[in-house]
């Protein structure tokens, strides 16, 4: 019975919330309508009265995949605190109400105008309370003008002449739309990935395959990347390796063996765009070998070998973020990418100066998360 009591009480709170949420009217909404305004009767000579607020918020905005985050100045009017008489509501009242919200959302564009041009201070960034409260105060002012000159309505040809004003300055206001951006040049990364190693050849006598772990960095202009990778592994000798006729001292079958593998390498990516990147790539590096431990006395084999391969990025998360503090600046926002990691690359390896003349390679798969970052500039 409590936990039904509960339960009721939890849903009664999200069904009021959401109509709160909905008690508001934006300007974009569309036109004021009566229905905007509660039932109220006249209160000594005003008919009528409009509650309008202001104030700055996160908005997102989303497009082809991308997800804009941006700061942005709202205003709206509330239905709740505004309210007509019912013997009043004249076309002409209502279009006198209709030219004050305009009012309101032509200073909310110059005011969204001056923080998107970098034109606001440090301390108004960090403090936007005294930016609102000055816009506040003449959206106020001005209103009161208008309400003075046409008689808070009544006057036809004045407030004729207010709607067209508003109406010219309001076509000619940009509003800032946020659906495209332009990458800086450069941008980084780093990835960690689990994945298998097949190891084939001559190798293959000596070694099993067996599981590791990477390790990439990323740095890229444009289209060009540039990788520095480790991949950390392990295998066990096999256990049929005393048949092979060129052995290695201290290596008895079963042994663990651990292998390193570091490579730099270049790769330019022939698919780049919001949803995923494929890069084939191709480096240089070196694998080292340890058994029984990584030690000096264990070392194994060591080659500097050729490293080729295919990255794969499949974007689960793409999102441009426009940093207030640098709205002024060339590139004002930052772009991050979270990715599905998937990278195959493969080895090939020389070890006669240690192990007689078995030729090998190894082959790697490697799945994991990858972070890339960057500087944007929204448009």
């Amino acid at each position: 019975m409590k936990n039904r009591i509960v339960f009721i009480v939890l849903c009664v709170v999200a069904v009021m919330t959401g109509q709160a949420q909905t008690k508001v009217h934006q300007w974009k909404m569309g036109p004021l309508t009566w229905n905007d305004f509660s039932h109220n009767s006249a209160i000594g000579s005003k008919c009528s009265h409009l509650e309008y607020y202001m104030g700055i918020q996160g908005s997102m905005d989303k497009h082809d995949g991308v997800k804009y985050l941006h700061p942005a100045v709202t205003a709206f009017m509330s239905p709740e605190f505004s309210w007509a008489d019912t013997h009043y509501r004249t076309p002409q009242l209502l279009a006198y109400h209709q030219c004050a919200f305009d009012l309101v959302e032509l200073h909310r564009r110059q005011l969204e105008n001056y923080i998107m041009d970098g034109r606001s201070t440090f301390l108004e960034i960090i403090n936007p309370d005294q930016l609102l409260d000055n816009t506040m105060l003449r959206v106020g002012e001005e209103i009161a003008r208008l309400e003075s000159e046409t008689q808070e309505g009544r006057d036809s040809a004045s407030l004729s002449q207010w709607q067209a004003r508003v109406r010219r300055q309001l076509d000619s206001m940009s509003v800032y739309k946020f659906n495209s951006h332009r990458d800086a040049p450069f941008r980084w990364g780093f990835s960690f990935d689990l994945g298998y190693s097949f190891i084939g050849g001559g190798l293959h006598d000596y070694l099993g395959n067996g599981f590791a772990m990477g390790f990439t960095g990323d740095m890229g202009i444009r289209r060009h990347f540039f990788t520095t990778a480790l991949s950390i592994g392990g295998s066990r000798c096999r256990q049929d390796m005393l048949h092979v006729s060129r052995e290695i001292d201290d290596l008895y079958p079963t042994d663990d063996v651990f292998h390193l593998d570091f490579y730099m390498a270049y790769g330019y990516a022939v698919v780049d765009n919001a949803r995923m990147r494929l890069t084939p790539f191709v480096g240089y590096g070196w694998q080292q070998f340890y058994y029984n431990a990584m030690d000096e006395s264990s070392h194994g084999p060591t080659d500097g070998c050729l490293h080729v391969g295919l990255d794969f990025h499949h974007h689960f998360s793409n999102q441009v973020e426009v940093n207030e503090f640098l709205c002024g600046e060339r590139y004002n926002a930052s772009h991050d990418l979270m990715s599905f990691h998937a990278k195959l690359f493969a080895t090939y390896n020389r070890f006669e100066s240690v192990m007689g003349a078995p030729t090998g390679f190894t082959i790697n798969l490697q799945l994991g998360i990858a972070l890339m970052t960057g500087r944007a500039r929204c448009e």
